[in-house]
């Protein structure tokens, strides 16, 4: 009796099987499963008889192949119906209903999925993907032969693993949070370097209150990324963790769909900077190629009291801060005065950051950690302005290789030179020839007429801050000191 080929339901997401009603058809072996695997998985696409004999037999094929790939054809059409299989030119094209096989069943399930997870039913996207991810009886093609296993296994593992991220996103999002910690653990102990899903344990055990092992989760994720592969975890992965660093609430789901979560504070601190300054286009040209060479450097701008390392810190900073889009914060460190305690400084840039330093994260006692842990995917540019000594400024250095450090100091800073690999800026006093500009920029021509310039510059020791002053004065009416200068810092 003919077989009703609407009836037949065919098996991919395990063993490679096909079921007419409630019976199974034999199928014989692995050739023959490989054959209708191979029509099934481009369903009512023609497959070349050239690439179903390349899946059957490699590099080595009998001289009689083609008569062979007949036969196997030949014995399916017997047991699933005669118009199952059709020739279609040059080879093969398995002619059967849309939902006839699993592997269309399991698509259409996940896009029944996506469509409950946009109208906002994450209940109904758990029952969804169960029932879809229900269909898997084993590993995808088995009992094929290993090329077609070897070229179509992997794309359906991949739906597999996706269904799974897609299935605890949802499950988080009914707060679920200890009920799917056990298959989170065991799904990443099986794909440790897969992001989505210890982002997924992340926000389960931050849900269930254990965020110091989230915490730790990442930085173990983070360690194996670097040795197995040389690079740092993907953009959402480092938001969530920011996200676990700087709130109490339940973060959104690594990878879920929404926008990825931004720092609690966006920090713009840098004060007020010149848009132009005199004399320093060398120095701002080589500050600008040392961070092209290396966005997380670390730059020293040194030199005596006046000489201008405040100016032209800011100015550039002001320049390139487009470049750091987390951020850019800015600390007097009161070197020349009264030096910040570096812990005090710390706890500021904490705040800066959106942490209150008297309630840190669970897990997170050390200050200078949990600054290094929140920096350390962020891509945020500091200015440190009047260090006293490298040790005031060590214990502020950021986390990561994404952020550049501006420091300013009279002190040469040979230790973070020598240690810590930092470049250096020695400023010098400004040229005549600026001296001279700056002077009739900042006062004006007419003020200028009776006083002789070079004079007057070199009474100021041709240091940028006492030139502004003596020719502020000048410009307002005022007198020069008797000898010429203004009083210098």
């Amino acid at each position: 009796m003919e077989t009703d080929t609407t009836r037949v339901r065919y098996r991919l997401l395990g063993s490679v099987d096909a079921h007419h009603g409630n019976v199974r058809v034999g199928l014989g072996g692995s050739k023959r499963r490989t054959v209708l695997a191979a029509l099934l998985l481009r369903q009512n696409t023609s497959v070349p008889d050239d690439l179903l004999v390349d899946l059957l037999w490699g590099e080595d094929p009998p001289a009689n192949a083609r008569s062979r790939l007949q036969g196997h054809v030949h014995e399916l059409r017997k047991r699933l119906g005669a118009g199952t299989i059709v020739r279609c030119g040059h080879g093969y094209r398995a002619a059967v209903p849309d939902g006839a096989t699993d592997v269309r069943a399991f698509a259409a399930l996940r896009r029944r999925a996506r469509a409950e997870h946009d109208r906002g039913e994450p209940d109904a996207v758990v029952r969804t993907l169960r029932t879809a991810l229900a269909l898997w009886t084993g590993p995808a093609l088995n009992g094929v032969e290993p090329a077609l296993a070897d070229r179509a296994r992997p794309e359906l593992e991949e739906a597999r693993l996706g269904a799974l991220e897609e299935l605890h996103d949802a499950e988080l999002r009914c707060g679920r949070f200890g009920a799917v910690l056990p298959e989170l653990r065991t799904l990443c102990a099986a794909h440790p370097t897969r992001e989505r899903f210890t982002g997924l344990l992340m926000s389960a055990l931050h849900g269930t209150g254990r965020t110091g092992e989230a915490l730790e989760a990442y930085e173990a994720l983070r360690t194996l990324l670097r040795e197995r592969m040389g690079i740092e975890p993907g953009e959402c992965l480092r938001r969530l963790h920011l996200e676990l660093l700087t709130t109490d609430r339940a973060p959104v789901p690594a990878d879920s769909g929404r926008p990825a979560p931004r720092p609690a504070v966006r920090p713009a601190e840098l004060p007020h900077g010149l848009r132009e300054l005199v004399g320093r286009e060398r120095e701002v040209r080589t500050l600008d190629g040392l961070l092209d060479r290396s966005p997380d450097a670390l730059l020293l701008i040194t030199g005596v009291s006046g000489v201008g390392k405040t100016a032209l810190a800011l100015h550039w900073a002001h320049t390139v801060r487009d470049r750091f889009p987390d951020g850019q914060l800015y600390m007097d460190l009161g070197g020349s005065e009264r030096p910040v305690d570096p812990r005090e400084a710390l706890r500021q840039m904490l705040r800066s950051l959106g942490v209150d330093p008297r309630r840190p994260p669970a897990g997170a006692t050390d200050p200078a950690k949990l600054f290094r842990s929140i920096t350390a995917d962020l891509r945020l540019l500091f200015v440190f302005d009047d260090a006293a000594c490298a040790e005031q400024v060590t214990p502020l250095l950021p986390g990561g290789r994404g952020s550049a450090v501006v420091v300013t100091s009279r002190s040469g800073l040979v230790p973070m030179v020598a240690l810590r690999g930092a470049r250096r800026l020695a400023l010098d006093v400004l040229s005549e020839e600026s001296s001279l500009e700056l002077l009739l920029r900042v006062a004006g021509p007419r003020a200028l007429a009776s006083v002789s310039g070079p004079d007057l510059a070199d009474g100021c020791g041709r240091l940028p801050l006492a030139l502004c002053l003596t020719a502020a004065r000048l410009g307002a009416g005022g007198r020069t000191a008797e000898a010429g200068t203004p009083g210098t810092r």
